[in-house]
């Protein structure tokens, strides 16, 4: 779990620019207008702040809290119902944003990856991402406040150039095992990368692969199949397609349609399902408002 402050460069591949239009997009015909499945009925659970689908139970979604909370992850029904909570040992929770399921070191094993990737004012110049295996979700317990969950790596990262960007979004390429994140508040928004496979004992410097011309990026995931790709702002969601053996800049080099997006009153959390049935969103709790979990299906 330690690492030490050794610094890995991995090899720099060739910057894409994606300078076409995002205004008036048209609104993809593939998927329905949102179900409300349900609100969350856990209140400690009140700055969900990114989501990923359990490969183990399509109809249980991991979630997180982002700064200020422990290090946990929650379990919930996709009706919103609490089912238990999950703590990672050798973890912290400075302002973890997003998170992930994929690929990882072993082969037919799901992993989680949680992304400690907030930084509001641009003061850490490290950065990381957890990463696990699905816990054993015939573990959780809602009567129990947690299940202690080890086996956690933390995978230390920082930007070239000495930067430090705040970012919200995570995804997992199932093709490849690499990670992206995206970052949240400039425009265009960078796209960065952590190659496959991802040090747990250096501190690599992220690879910075891209940029996407919007911004206030808050959420993203790609499918199962590595076919699709969703990355979600304040007010809209994309949609890229895939082809057989394009890389992710292939896939981001080409106009993204938009897919039906009801604004929530914090939404920064989005995924698929493994089927690639739909997508689901979830919000963070504002005031009094109990966030719902909502899914988009995928039209026959």
């Amino acid at each position: 779990m330690n690492c030490d402050s050794t610094v890995v460069e991995p090899d720099v591949p060739e910057f894409f620019i994606a300078d076409y239009d995002m205004n008036n997009l048209p609104v993809s015909n593939l998927f329905e207008d949102y179900q409300a499945l349900g609100p969350l009925n856990n209140p400690a659970i009140d700055e969900a702040s990114g989501i990923a689908v359990s490969r183990k139970d399509p109809d249980l979604i991991w979630t997180h809290n982002d700064s200020g909370d422990m290090n946990r992850i929650f379990l919930i029904q996709n009706n919103g119902i609490y089912r238990g909570a999950f703590r990672l040992l050798g973890a912290g929770n400075r302002d973890w944003e997003d998170m992930a399921i994929g690929p990882g070191l072993t082969e037919n094993v799901n992993y989680l990856y949680i992304a400690e990737i907030g930084d509001n004012l641009g003061r850490y110049p490290i950065k990381y991402i957890y990463r696990l295996p699905e816990p054993d979700i015939s573990l959780a317990d809602s009567t129990v406040q947690w299940v202690n969950v080890e086996n956690v790596d933390r995978i230390p990262f920082v930007y070239p150039d000495g930067i430090m960007m705040d970012a919200e979004t995570l995804m997992i390429d199932p093709w490849t095992k690499d990670l992206y994140i995206i970052t949240k508040r400039e425009y265009p928004v960078t796209v960065y990368k952590l190659p496959y496979p991802q040090s747990i004992a250096d501190t690599t410097v992220a690879v910075k692969y891209g940029t996407l011309p919007f911004t206030w990026a808050t959420a993203g995931d790609i499918s199962a199949d590595g076919k699709e790709i969703l990355v979600k702002t304040l007010e809209k969601v994309f949609l890229w397609a895939r082809k057989e053996g394009e890389t992710i800049s292939d896939a981001f080099m080409r106009q993204p349609v938009r897919v039906p997006y009801t604004p929530e009153i914090q939404g920064e959390a989005i995924a698929f399902p493994e089927n690639g049935s739909g997508y689901y969103t979830l919000s963070e709790s504002r005031g009094r408002v109990t966030p719902v979990v909502y899914f988009y299906k995928r039209k026959e």
